[in-house]
């Protein structure tokens, strides 16, 4: 019987055995290995390299406002301390605090409001209902009232002065939510630029008077209809420097006028003859037509040998007012106009009262026009025509 024993191997002093029997790994894993790690290296590179490149390379954005442009020189420059001082040594443009506040703004959500064109479906319905004159309000002229004024947004109104106004100037207490402009002489046109707030208005007249206005803005959906005209009724007269020549070129002289209103060459009366001074007392006493019962004024007796003044007025105005003739006496001034009398319209007389015209009682006896004052200044005014009368004798 055969017994086989096995021996146990003698590894001492044998290093080609104890190699071969060392442990190998396949020849596939140690490729893998050495694949990956290869890779990994590789992809550090790269990164590396890309960092680099991008901590030296300038923001491909605009430079901000006040802010200089990028350039190779200003490129990897650091501000120090406070002071926004570079390493250059030049100092670093700020950014404005109005692009700091809009990005904190804007960071928040808080983009600011979008004006946008106003949308359809916009219109009064009060106007369905409004009668012819509704929009138009006419008030009449006061001393002492300020005049209310209904405005809407999106419509315009105008405020008409008084006959014979002018409009000097104009304050307004919101210069930034109205508009106020001049059409002519006497008219303003007002806008609102939105709704639901007032102001007063003060126009001022070239007549002296002052005229208040209270401003109130409604919206498209008020119940009320505006005011598209508001008229105050009346007339007001401007006083004008009375500074228009008459007469021919010839036979005048300069007139001092005391008044301090006119220098101008004006013609001086002639001293009527006999037949002239019986004539202008034959037509204050016998009249045609007659003069009326009861007329106290016109029946008052008067003593010829008081009329006088002939030749001592001094006379300037427009032509269509020139009188032929003026005389007075202790208590009236005649005026006489000869041939134009009949297609003459009768004018307006006042006396000056401390550089005033105030108006004086007139009347009609003949063909004379008689001003029942004998102050020493009288002005006869039509329209825009006047004339201007002054007693030059004491």
């Amino acid at each position: 019987m055969n017994v086989s024993t096995r021996r146990k191997p003698d590894f001492s002093g044998n290093s080609e055995a104890l190699r071969g029997c060392s442990m190998r790994l396949p020849k596939a894993l140690r490729i893998t290995i050495h694949v990956i790690g290869t890779l990994l290296f590789l992809g550090y590179v790269v990164l590396f390299v890309i960092h680099s490149a991008s901590a030296q390379t300038p923001s491909g954005r605009p430079p901000m406002p006040n802010q200089a442009p990028f350039s190779e020189s200003n490129v990897g420059t650091t501000t120090a301390g406070s002071n926004n001082v570079s390493q250059t040594g030049q100092r670093a443009m700020p950014v404005p605090q109005s692009i700091v506040d809009q990005a904190r703004d804007q960071a928040e959500g808080n983009f600011g409001p979008l004006i946008r064109p106003r949308t359809s479906g916009q219109v009064q319905e009060a106007w369905d209902y409004a009668e012819d004159g509704d929009a138009v309000y006419v008030t009449d002229l006061c001393e002492d009232c300020t005049y209310k004024v209904r405005t809407r947004e999106y419509v315009v109104t105008i405020l008409e002065l008084p006959r014979g106004e002018k409009i000097d100037r104009t304050d307004i207490g919101d210069k930034v939510s109205w508009s106020i402009e001049r059409r002519g002489d006497r008219r303003l046109a007002v806008r609102p630029a939105s709704y639901g707030y007032d102001t007063s208005l003060v126009v001022y007249g070239q007549s002296g008077r002052v005229y208040p206005f209270y401003l109130r803005a409604e919206g498209v959906n008020s119940h009320n209809i505006p005011d598209l005209v508001v008229r105050i009724a009346g007339s007001v007269q401007i006083d004008t420097p009375l500074e228009v020549p008459m007469g021919n070129d010839t036979d005048t002289e300069k007139v001092p006028n005391k008044y301090g209103k006119n220098t101008a060459s004006v013609p001086k009366m002639d001293l009527p003859a006999s037949s002239q001074v019986e004539d202008a007392i034959d037509g204050l006493v016998n009249t045609n037509p007659g003069t009326p019962e009861g007329d106290f004024v016109a029946e008052a007796k008067f003593n010829p040998d008081n009329l006088r003044g002939w030749g001592q007025y001094n006379l300037w105005g427009d032509e269509e007012l020139e009188p032929v003739t003026v005389f007075r006496d202790d208590e009236f001034t005649y005026i006489k106009f000869g041939d134009k009398w009949k297609d003459l319209e009768l004018p307006t007389a006042y006396v000056v009262v401390d550089e005033f015209d105030e108006l004086v009682n007139t009347r009609v006896q003949g063909q004379t026009f008689i001003v029942e004052s004998t102050q020493k200044l009288i002005t006869l005014k039509s329209g825009f025509k006047f004339m201007c009368i002054e007693y030059m004798g004491a």
